[in-house]
């Protein structure tokens, strides 16, 4: 493993991120691409889910 994922693996191994982590993973993936940010790809998919407020 490399670490910081590139523009080019990503849009290489679209239909497996999609396929293995799901259309959320891959949205992610694409905005960091977008934003220009540096990051791995474990920290972009396994980033938990927004935990929704419930009312009781």
């Amino acid at each position: 493993m490399r670490g910081v994922i590139t523009g080019r693996e990503v849009l290489e191994n679209l239909g497996l991120i999609y396929r293995e982590f799901g259309a959320t993973c891959l949205m992610r993936c694409l905005w960091v691409l977008l934003s220009g940010r540096s990051t791995t790809f474990l920290e972009v998919a396994c980033q938990p889910e927004p935990q929704q407020e419930r009312y009781r």
